[in-house]
């Protein structure tokens, strides 16, 4: 592949699943949309963050829902986590993976649950604000590695 990021795509002519070949105007077409999503996607993402933190809020409150914010908290993290990397935010969808682990490990009623989500909240919110788009901050990887531990410290051994 030539390039690198979300834009990149094999030299040569290309194929449709069916075999057939694709135009450069179609090929164009799709480079657009791709470029116009990857520019909206810190504003989608900053959404997404804002209904975990309500999420998470609501959890600490406990209760009867607190189950179903933290599966939303989950599904969420889940979407982040995929559309991270394909649009130029690797470590937004390492921090969004172990936020995956921890809500599928622990309960909503885990006394760290909450904090564990607000943590997590708050390193994407500083990827996507200082939008860090490759590996090689160390702050950030430094958050991540962090993050990772928490959430591995809580886990059953």
């Amino acid at each position: 592949m030539i390039g690198s990021g979300p834009a990149a795509r094999p030299t040569g002519p290309a194929r449709g699943s069916g075999g057939q070949l694709i135009g450069d105007d179609a090929l164009a077409a799709a480079d657009a949309i791709i470029g116009r999503l990857s520019r909206e996607f810190p504003a989608h993402a900053s959404r997404d963050l804002q209904d975990m933190e309500r999420a998470a809020a609501r959890i600490s409150i406990g209760g009867d829902a607190a189950d179903s914010h933290y599966r939303e908290i989950s599904r969420l993290a889940h979407d982040i986590r995929g559309q991270g990397a394909v649009f130029g935010y690797p470590l937004l969808s390492r921090l969004a993976d172990t936020l995956c682990q921890a809500t599928r490990m622990l309960s909503a009623q885990d006394r760290a649950a909450a904090v564990i989500v607000n943590s997590h909240v708050a390193g994407m919110r500083a990827v996507l604000d200082q939008r860090i788009t490759g590996t090689e901050n160390r702050a950030a990887l430094t958050i991540a590695a962090a993050l990772e531990l928490l959430v591995r410290s809580r886990l059953p051994h």
